[in-house]
């Protein structure tokens, strides 16, 4: 099956003005750039793949505040026609020339209440980088509470700093008149410069989730997280792809965000303790039931034998 990705009006922004937003501002923002129809096959094929456990099979992990799944590209036609269209094509030679690569990808859900730090993504996974960069953002849902924030011009500065990560009272003290907010019906892309400062805008609502996809794209080609993508997928054959992708590059920058048991909500821990007591019971009880009918048989063949050897003593007897 076709799925139309981009919508129409969107296709009729140029790479070029996209190119120039970007240099002016440190981003580009457009609002149902994404068909609803690609949205609805994307979210139907994470929602397959959202968290299992000792499932042979791509699963999602859950940190504080977030959940994420980051082999996309193992899981989805639509996601991977996505990545390798025309347009993101367009988008990254106009910004880059040709040399660039996919860096980094991941579904991931922010709930409410979460507080994500001021930082910028020109990093690797051990250190600051002065690696040039773009950052492409899509809203899977309706967002209009814990948005996408961007310090405008920010990319023209934080260089300098050489860090990434930035206090609330800093940026509110020297940037607050900078600050940009991104609320947005699903669909909807920001495109921005690795550079840039930017957050996701906290929000007090426990019930608040904000659903989105993203990648990074770099100008170095030479190392990336690894990225796992399903053979029968590969169908753009264009020279390009095969250099964005990685193949027969290095992939050794560790997989964002790292995860632990511990950081598991209490409802999933419940689910699982549950699960495995229930299991565990099972076992037991089957167990049992498996050693009493064994008993049962045994004794059974015990008195046969027992009736059969009586019955040979009177014989022999007689």
């Amino acid at each position: 099956m076709q799925v139309k990705i981009f919508s129409d009006n969107f296709l009729d922004s140029s790479s070029q003005s996209i190119h120039s937003e970007i240099k002016e501002k440190g981003y580009f923002f457009y609002e149902n750039a994404l068909t609803q129809e690609f949205l609805d096959v994307l979210t139907s094929d994470i929602a397959l793949h959202k968290f299992s456990c000792n499932e042979n099979k791509p699963s999602g992990i859950y940190t504080v505040g977030q959940d994420y799944f980051v082999n996309l590209l193992s899981i989805s036609q639509v996601f991977y026609n996505y990545v390798t269209s025309r347009s993101i094509r367009d988008i990254c030679t106009s910004y880059f020339g040709h040399n660039f690569r996919l860096k980094a990808l991941r579904y991931y859900e922010t709930v409410g209440g979460f507080h994500m730090q001021w930082h910028t993504d020109n990093k690797t996974d051990r250190e600051f980088a002065e690696i040039p960069g773009l950052i492409f953002i899509f809203y899977v849902s309706d967002v209009d509470d814990g948005e996408f924030q961007y310090v405008e011009g920010s990319q023209n500065w934080s260089s300098h700093a050489a860090y990434n990560n930035y206090s609330d009272a800093f940026i509110a003290k020297n940037h607050s008149a900078k600050v940009r907010s991104f609320k947005g019906a699903k669909g909807s892309l920001i495109v921005y410069n690795t550079y840039g400062v930017h957050r996701a805008k906290p929000s007090p609502k426990s019930s608040s989730v904000r659903r989105s996809v993203f990648f990074q794209v770099d100008e170095d080609i030479s190392n990336s997280e690894p990225i796992i993508i399903n053979a029968s997928f590969h169908k753009n054959r264009e020279p390009w792809v095969d250099q964005f992708l990685g193949f027969g590059l290095d992939q050794t920058y560790d997989v964002f965000p790292t995860s632990n048991l511990k950081m598991l909500p209490k409802k999933i821990k419940l689910n699982i303790v549950s699960s495995l007591t229930g299991s565990l019971v099972y076992n037991f009880a089957r167990d049992l039931i498996f050693s009493s009918k064994l008993m049962s048989s045994v004794a059974r063949k015990g008195k046969k034998m027992w009736a059969g050897k009586n019955k040979l003593d009177k014989s022999k007897g007689n």
